[in-house]
């Protein structure tokens, strides 16, 4: 279990650093930028990944609160937040106004992830969650795939909410990217 333990944190913090590549150097007017009908703006992908990692992170690990409330004003938001089963009108919608402010906001959320894996004790991503009872809304998601029946540990819901949910979305940044003249991140 350390050995899993140590190489979801690697993982993680891998990740995260690839994240932070990939804002560096986007512009509000990139970020906003819509390609045609149904293809959503890069804020889409930004707020739906890191605001979910920070709703995560603090349901899967201390129940904290979000720090999405403390930055969204700052960030200039613009439109709902985006979860799964979103309607692409709504994810359409999505800007925002302020690109330092959200590296702000993303930096945050990024730190206080990895603390909390930081501290956790190795046995306590064996911690079966919601009381032992799955909650409901998982089908077709990768938790259901990952975990098909039975309890949720901790550590699942870290690999799935956490990691592979933001290796998902890091490849649909680094796509569109593209599509506004920058290069890739790998």
């Amino acid at each position: 279990m350390t050995t899993w333990r140590a190489a979801l944190i690697a993982r993680i913090g891998a990740m995260h650093r690839m994240w932070t590549r990939g804002v560096a150097d986007l512009t509000v007017a990139q970020v906003n930028h819509v390609e045609r009908a149904a293809v959503l703006p890069i804020a889409f992908t930004l707020v739906h990944y890191v605001r979910g990692e920070d709703a995560n992170a603090s349901r899967v690990f201390d129940q904290s609160g979000v720090r999405w409330d403390a930055h969204v004003e700052k960030i200039g938001f613009k439109g709902e937040v985006p979860v799964r089963g979103s309607s692409m009108a709504l994810g359409s919608a999505v800007r925002i106004g302020d690109m330092d402010a959200w590296r702000a906001y993303q930096r945050a959320v990024f730190e206080r992830t990895e603390a909390m894996l930081h501290a956790l004790a190795p046995h306590d991503l064996e911690t079966l969650m919601f009381d032992g009872v799955r909650p409901d809304g998982l089908e077709s998601s990768f938790i259901e795939l990952l975990v098909p029946s039975g309890p949720l540990r901790r550590g699942d819901l870290a690999e799935a909410w956490i990691y592979q949910h933001g290796i998902r979305h890091i490849g649909e940044l680094e796509h569109a990217r593209a599509l506004v003249g920058l290069a890739g991140l790998s």
